[in-house]
């Protein structure tokens, strides 16, 4: 079962003749049937991984979007004691590693420009997170890189529809500047989902390497 293991690694997708001529002509003895019948078992569990990791994506996506929304619907009072309680925490957080941080002791005019950096800084944040988990769920499902252009259209056509929600919240306003903001952070989402695929790539191309050695 090893040996067949190894073998599959090294000629998928390879005619059960070509096989049989190269193992002959190696002078090895390896039934193909053994060959295809380990491949077709290999396929049922990396089939069933790969519907679990798109059902996965999917519902995080699911999950991230619904979070977004939720956020919209807030009123103007309930978003503030939501920020408020996002600036105390990074305050605490910041005061455990330098307590007279202008972070920590900041009050009145400071105090709203950090409340507006954070309230910023979670916007990009989210959506950089969407878009991440979009691109992933995207190759998950298909290799075109035509495709690609979803995760970026889904975070700009979501932005724009969570600041009319929110224009629509009592003591909530749109801004055009949250609009640019969260489409910058779905794109810097993107990028990094490429490239931790492109990574990911690289280190099965050394290991499979490494095997044919």
């Amino acid at each position: 079962m090893e040996k067949n293991r190894q073998v599959s690694y090294y000629f998928v997708g390879f005619c059960g003749k070509k096989i049989e001529g190269k193992y002959k002509k190696n002078g090895e003895n390896i039934d193909p049937r053994a060959f295809f019948a380990y491949n077709r078992s290999m396929k049922k569990i990396n089939d069933s991984l790969l519907w679990a990791l798109r059902i996965l994506l999917t519902a995080l996506c699911a999950l991230a979007v619904g979070f977004i929304i939720y956020n919209s619907i807030q009123t103007g009072e309930e978003s503030a004691k939501q920020s408020s309680t996002a600036v105390e925490v990074v305050q605490k957080v910041v005061a455990t590693v330098a307590p007279e941080s202008p972070i920590v002791t900041a009050t009145g005019d400071a105090y709203d420009r950090l409340h507006a950096a954070v309230r910023s800084l979670a916007h990009f944040s989210e959506y950089a997170l969407l878009g991440a988990l979009a691109c992933w769920c995207c190759l998950s499902y298909t290799k075109k890189k035509i495709w690609l252009i979803s995760p970026f259209a889904g975070v700009a056509v979501l932005s724009v529809i969570d600041e009319l929600l929110q224009s629509l919240t009592a003591g909530r306003g749109a801004q055009f500047i949250d609009v640019l903001l969260d489409v910058a952070g779905g794109s810097l989402g993107v990028a990094f989902a490429l490239f931790t695929v492109w990574i990911g790539g690289k280190i099965v191309q050394k290991y499979r390497k490494k095997e044919q050695v």
